[in-house]
């Protein structure tokens, strides 16, 4: 009885391996050519093969690891009346192994078409995140309907394949074998199928290093399957929430790799005006204001700046310019705490007061630290964090609803909209009676994207090309544009009611998005110079320009950590502070080599290059624009993104847990 079961099952087991296998290949090519451009694909069809390959292979891994449970429990009760359970659970395992199979992989795919990414560590914003508010827009944006009706019909036709499959294996008889050839058989298959769950027969198992097989960056997103991206991400957000003391050796030499000194700690110049006026601050972070989308900006008259477009044309604006990171909580954190870990807030650390934050420059200098968000007052615990860190007061939906009563019927599934969110930050500077520093995020920019109802868009007409981007028809994406047009009219009409009341000349303000447009397709390597880019506008008074030296150039190459950089620059006189690498963008001579990073790619004077295949520069294609050549060079500083996370991971190591005892 034992030979004739686990013969029977080991033959099933295969065919479930290899039917899972396949489907997952199949999402793979279905995902492959739905994003990925056929040309640019035959340009480098060795480097497909090579993705077809590598992605059977963790295909199979996947696979082998799903069954693996069945066939451990089948072979150990094979001899006995259990296996009769074991059958009896065979369909059923299998229809939820294969619904999970395409489940998974439709989810994939929408995530790659919100974030450009496969599953990655940021999809834990949706536990770390407003989960209803995320929940609400997932049902509002994407056809979770038809995307489980497709999963239950690819299970209810794998299901069925495999039961008939199972009549046949079971109703067939096998003459009884050499009891040493029968273990021997079972001791191959095993073997056989280990080395299936490995990946690999060599030294190391397959791994996510194995997923980048081309310069062509969306065959390196959907070489991985989604449930190895899931357990990657799993891992690295495991890993992320672990800190540790560092060897200040250690430290120092990466700070002198990195930043050219062993510490990074930087001074303002000495300014006797700025000593004698200080100006109020406020940095306005911008809910997905991406640079993506406004390349879009006057498109046969369409207008995305609304009323910020006078102050962006005339002030100082820079768009070769990178996020921080992707997501809103990282793009934060590493602004304001120069950590490249999202959950430091949220985690175990979040009681533990950091010694160097881009507030603490202000707080120094007898600043008010201020900050409002449009949202919810519990978002990632920046409500019991940001105090800990230096907030003085903060401030969230709830205050702007009490603030502006007639601002709650307007709000919208994220919070109050960015108009009344801006009229308070205005309110508590018109209140304030010492230097105040405000920093300001927005909400309304963020799907289900929505304007309210007392606002009137001004001219927009949806470009063709946009339309294939969102993969949406004209009205939807209308709703895009005009929800980032009026986000960004609300930054317009701040900076027009500051400028023109008394605090004009005594306020800087700045501006940028968190993160770049999400919903918004990129083809690789051709919207490398704007696929990750946000702007940056900094309004700076004549009375302070006139008392400090700058220098404006537009092509400047710069990111999120060049900002409070800049604003100590015309705010603060003879201020220490600390930054890695952040530098003032007006400084009358610039570095020699400025990059900008993002977690997912880097800008350089030279060009951009995405971090995955670091290796190759795409140059720009003009000295000042933001489109690059599709054909790469060889990049003569590869290593710079390696060597700026093991910079923040030394840095923030060294924050939270000091440094080894000696």
């Amino acid at each position: 009885m034992y030979q004739e079961n686990s013969r029977k099952l080991i033959r099933i087991i295969w065919i479930q391996v290899a039917l899972f296998a396949l489907l997952l290949s199949l999402f793979r090519q279905i995902f492959t050519f739905t994003i990925g451009d056929v040309s640019a694909i035959s340009n480098v069809l060795p480097d497909y093969f090579q993705s077809v390959i590598t992605g059977f292979r963790f295909d199979m891994r996947v696979a082998t690891i799903a069954f693996a449970p069945l066939l451990l429990v089948g072979l150990i009760t094979a001899g006995t009346k259990y296996f009769t359970y074991v059958k009896r659970s065979l369909t059923t395992y299998s229809s939820v192994i294969f619904f999970l199979a395409a489940a998974v992989s439709i989810g994939n795919y929408y995530y790659y078409k919100t974030y450009g990414n496969h599953f990655d560590i940021f999809i834990f914003g949706l536990v770390e995140d407003d989960t209803s508010a995320v929940l609400l827009t997932m049902w509002q944006d994407y056809p979770i309907i038809s995307a489980s009706i497709a999963s239950l019909v690819v299970m209810w036709l794998a299901t069925k394949c495999i039961k008939q499959l199972w009549k046949v294996i079971d109703a067939r008889h096998w003459s009884k074998r050499n009891p040493f050839i029968m273990a021997l058989s079972i001791i191959v298959t095993i073997c056989v199928y280990f080395v299936f769950a490995r990946g690999s027969i060599g030294t190391f198992p397959l791994k996510q290093y194995h997923a980048n097989v081309s310069s062509y960056e969306v065959l390196n997103k959907v070489t991985p399957n989604g449930f190895l991206a899931l357990d990657w991400a799993r891992s690295n957000h495991k890993k992320s929430a672990t800190f540790k003391p560092v060897s200040k050796l250690a430290y120092q030499q990466q700070m002198q790799k990195v930043l050219g000194q062993v510490n990074p700690v930087y001074h303002t110049e000495r300014n006797e005006y700025l000593e004698k006026n200080k100006p109020n601050v406020v940095f306005a972070l911008m809910e997905s204001m991406g640079t993506n989308l406004l390349v879009e900006d006057k498109y046969k008259g369409t207008d995305l700046l609304g009323a910020l477009r006078p102050h962006y044309e005339n002030d100082f604006s820079f768009e070769r310019f990178l996020s921080g990171t992707d997501g809103t909580i990282n793009s934060i954190v590493m602004m304001l705490f120069h950590s490249h870990i999202g959950s430091i807030s949220h985690g175990s650390e979040q009681k533990t007061p950091l010694h160097d934050t881009a507030f603490l420059p202000y707080k120094k200098a007898g600043y008010n630290i201020v900050y409002i968000t449009g949202g919810s007052p519990l978002w990632r615990n920046l409500k019991y964090y940001l105090p800990i860190q230096g907030v003085d007061e903060f401030y969230s939906e709830e205050d702007i609803y009490q603030a502006f009563p007639e601002s709650q019927k307007h709000a919208n599934t994220w919070g109050a909209t960015d108009e009344y969110t801006f009229k308070f930050a205005e309110m508590i500077l018109k209140n304030s009676t010492k230097p105040t520093m405000i920093m300001v995020q927005t909400q309304t920019n963020h799907p289900p994207y929505q304007i309210p109802s007392n606002y009137s868009p001004n001219t927009i007409e949806v470009s063709e090309h946009a339309m294939n981007k969102v993969s949406l028809d004209e009205e939807k994406s209308r709703k895009i544009y005009e929800t980032y047009q009026y986000a960004t009219n609300a930054l317009g009409e701040f900076v027009a009611d500051i400028k023109n009341s008394d605090l004009g000349e005594k306020t800087l303000i700045a501006a940028s998005g968190d993160h770049r447009l999400r919903d918004y397709a990129i083809s690789l390597p051709a919207d490398l110079g704007t696929a990750h880019s946000v702007p940056f506008y900094l309004y700076v008074p004549k009375s302070i320009l006139e008392h400090s030296d700058y220098k404006y150039q537009k092509n400047r190459i710069g990111s999120h950590r060049d900002i409070f950089p800049t604003l100590y620059a015309y705010s603060l006189s003879d201020a220490e502070y600390v930054s890695l690498g952040g530098r003032n963008l007006l400084a009358i001579d610039d570095i020699e080599t400025p990059y900008a990073y993002n977690n997912g790619i880097t800008l350089t004077k030279q060009g951009a290059t995405y971090n995955s295949n670091a290796g190759v520069l795409y140059p720009w294609t003009t000295e000042d624009g933001l489109s690059v050549k599709t054909e790469g060079v060889s990049n003569p500083t590869p290593n710079i993104d390696e060597e700026y996370v093991k910079l923040q991971d030394l840095f923030i190591n060294a924050q939270l847990k000091g440094f080894i005892a000696n």
